[in-house]
C-alpha cells in the first residue's frame, strides 16, 4: 500500500523533528518540515501531500489558520491543526477553514496517529464526493434544458448556465434568491401569471408540469417552454427540495406553427380530391369516408364517370403521412382522372382507363425510381353500367369485400404487389357481377389496424361483422355506421394511420333515390 505523504508545518524546530521521526516510524512519509505559512502553501503546491499537520500559531505574516484556508480552497488538501492553545476565539477562527481535526500539544502519539487515519479516511470520502459533484455539475451545465435546484423553502441552491441564459440572468445569483421570484410563467393561452405549485411538489411529493407555457424573463422577453417540477429526496426518502427543468420551445413552436399551417393547406387540397358521398351512376350508388391521420393524409379515393356506360373507382394508400404523402396522393389522383377534352386515354400513362390491369402496370412503370420509398397500394375497378359487371385489380391493398343481398360475404383475393416496389408488377384482374342489392367494400389497412385506447386493433373480423350487421340498412347508413364504430373504437380523432372506406351498391329500383 502506498504510504501517506504528510507535510509538517511547525515553527519550533525540535517539535517538528520529533513529529517527523514519529510519523516515519509508523510508516508515513514526511517529504518536508517547514516553519511558516508561506512555505506551507508553496510546498503543498509543489509536492501535493495527502495531509498537512499545521501549527496554528506561526511566525511571519501568514499564520497557520490563513495558510490552512488557502490550502483548503486552492488545493483541497486536508489539514489537522497542532496547537498549544484551546481558547474559544482561536477555535472559532480555525473552524472556518473546516479542518479535519485538532491535536493539542504536547500530543499523545497514539492520539495523533488516530487523528491522522481518521482525517485521511474522511478526506478520501470528501474527495470522492467532490469529484462526483464536479461530474454532476459538468453534466448539468452541458444540458440543453434549464435546471434549477431549490431548497425546501424555495431558495435557489443551484442554477445551470442554460437556465441563466433563458432567464437573462447574470451569475452568480445573490444569496437567498427565491425560485418564485426567479421563474414566472403564464399558462398556455392564459393572460395572468401562474404561481409555481411548490407546495404540491414539496409538501405532497408530487410531480407537476406545464407544456408550452410562457416563461417571463428579465427584460420582458417571453419564451415558450415545457416546464417540469419534481421533488428531490434524501436517502431516507424525505423531500428536501425541488428540481425545476424547462426547455425552450420558442423556435420549435414557430416552426411547428408553419408546419401546421402547411398541413392544413394540404388537408384542404386533399379534401377537394374526394368525391361527394352518395354519387349515383345509373343503378350504382357510391359512398365513402376518410379519417386522416394526425400528421396528414396519404389515402385518397374517387369514383367518377369514364363515359356514358362506364364508371371508374379507385382507393389509394400512399406510404407515410404528412405533406409528402398528401402530395403524392394528389399526384396519383390527378393521374387517374380522365380528361375528356384530351381524349379518353389517361395523361402521362397513355392507357385506356377501361383496362384496370394496364392502368396500374403503367402507374408502376411511371413510379420506378420516382424517389426513395415512393410507393403505394391501390384498388382500381371499372364498372360496366349496362352489364353490371366490374373489372378490378388490387396492388398491395387489403382484399375487397363483396356482400351479397342474401348475406353471403366474398373476399376478392387477387394478387399484386404495391405500386413502385418492383420494376415488374404481376397483377390478376377479377370480374365481379352485381345483382340488385349486392355491395362492394374497399378499405385501407388503417381501418382494420386502428388501435383502441388499449392498443387493441379494430380487426378484419370486426369489419366483417359490421358489413353483415348493416346489410339491411341503406348504403349511406351502413357506411356511416362503420365510420362511427371506428371513431368510437379509437376514442378520439387522432389516428396513427389514414382510415378509408368506400362502399358500392347496385341498387334495387326502390333505392335509387337514396
Amino acid at each position: 500500500m502506498k504510504k501517506a505523504r504528510i507535510l509538517v508545518v511547525e515553527d519550533e524546530e525540535l517539535v517538528g523533528l520529533a513529529i517527523r521521526t514519529y510519523l516515519e516510524s509508523v510508516s508515513y512519509e514526511v517529504p518536508a518540515v517547514v516553519s511558516s505559512g508561506e512555505e506551507a502553501v508553496r510546498e503543498v503546491r509543489a509536492m501535493e501531500p495527502d495531509l498537512v499537520l499545521m501549527d496554528i500559531h506561526l511566525a511571519g505574516e501568514m499564520d497557520g489558520i490563513q495558510a490552512a484556508g488557502i490550502i483548503k480552497d486552492s488545493y483541497h488538501v486536508p489539514v489537522i491543526y497542532l496547537t498549544s492553545y484551546s481558547d474559544s476565539d482561536t477555535l472559532e477562527k480555525a473552524k472556518l477553514t473546516e479542518p479535519f481535526g485538532y491535536v493539542l500539544k504536547p500530543f499523545d502519539e497514539r492520539a495523533l496517529e488516530a487523528s491522522i487515519e481518521m482525517a485521511l479516511h474522511k478526506s478520501a470520502l470528501h474527495e470522492e464526493l467532490r469529484r462526483a459533484k464536479d461530474r454532476l455539475t459538468t453534466v448539468l451545465q452541458s444540458f440543453g434544458d434549464g435546471i434549477i435546484v431549490a431548497g425546501i423553502k424555495g431558495g435557489v441552491e443551484y442554477i445551470n448556465a442554460t437556465a441563466a441564459n433563458l432567464l437573462n440572468l447574470t451569475l452568480p445569483l445573490p444569496l437567498s434568491t427565491s425560485v418564485t421570484n426567479l421563474v414566472k410563467i403564464v399558462k398556455h393561452r392564459g393572460q395572468q401569471e401562474t404561481l409555481l405549485p411548490l407546495n404540491e411538489v414539496i409538501l405532497d411529493g408530487n410531480r407537476a408540469g406545464y407544456r408550452n407555457c410562457t416563461l417571463l424573463t428579465e427584460g420582458g422577453v417571453r419564451r415558450t417552454v415545457d416546464l417540469n417540477l419534481e421533488p428531490y429526496r434524501d436517502e431516507r426518502g424525505m423531500v428536501r427540495g425541488i428540481v425545476l427543468s424547462f426547455r425552450d420551445n420558442t423556435e420549435p413552436r414557430r416552426v411547428e406553427g408553419i408546419v401546421e399551417e402547411e398541413l392544413r393547406s394540404a388537408a384542404k387540397v386533399h379534401k377537394s380530391l374526394l368525391p361527394a358521398s352518395g354519387t349515383v351512376f345509373d343503378d350504382f350508388l357510391m359512398h365513402g369516408f376518410l379519417l386522416p391521420a394526425a400528421f396528414g393524409a396519404g389515402d385518397v379515393y374517387n369514383y367518377y364517370s369514364i363515359d356514358d356506360t362506364h364508371a371508374g373507382l379507385f382507393i389509394v394508400d400512399v406510404m407515410g403521412h404528412g405533406i409528402a404523402a398528401a402530395s403524392m396522393a394528389y399526384l396519383v389522383s390527378r393521374l387517374m382522372a380522365p380528361n375528356p377534352a384530351r381524349g379518353r386515354k389517361l395523361p402521362f400513362l397513355n392507357t385506356d382507363p377501361l383496362f384496370p390491369r394496364e392502368v396500374v402496370i403503367g402507374m408502376n412503370e411511371l413510379f420506378q425510381g420516382f424517389g426513395d420509398g415512393a410507393f403505394f397500394s391501390i384498388c382500381y375497378g371499372v364498372i360496366d353500367l349496362k352489364s353490371a359487371k366490374m373489372r378490378l385489380v388490387r396492388a398491395g391493398h387489403p382484399f375487397p369485400l363483396v356482400i351479397r343481398k342474401d348475406g353471403r360475404i366474398e373476399e376478392i383475393r387477387v394478387d399484386g404487389y404495391a405500386v413502385g416496389l418492383s420494376p415488374r408488377l404481376t397483377l390478376t384482374e377479377a370480374e365481379i357481377s352485381f345483382a340488385p342489392g349486392d355491395r362492394l367494400f374497399l378499405y385501407s389497412d388503417g381501418l382494420t389496424d386502428c388501435g383502441s385506447l388499449h392498443s387493441e386493433a379494430f380487426s378484419r373480423d370486426r369489419l366483417l361483422s359490421l358489413v353483415q350487421d348493416t346489410r339491411k340498412k341503406n348504403l349511406s347508413a351502413a357506411v356511416e355506421r362503420i365510420r362511427s364504430e371506428v371513431r368510437n373504437w379509437r376514442g378520439n380523432d387522432s389516428y396513427d394511420d389514414d382510415i378509408t372506406l368506400v362502399g358500392v351498391e347496385r341498387a334495387e329500383s326502390s333505392q335509387q333515390a337514396e
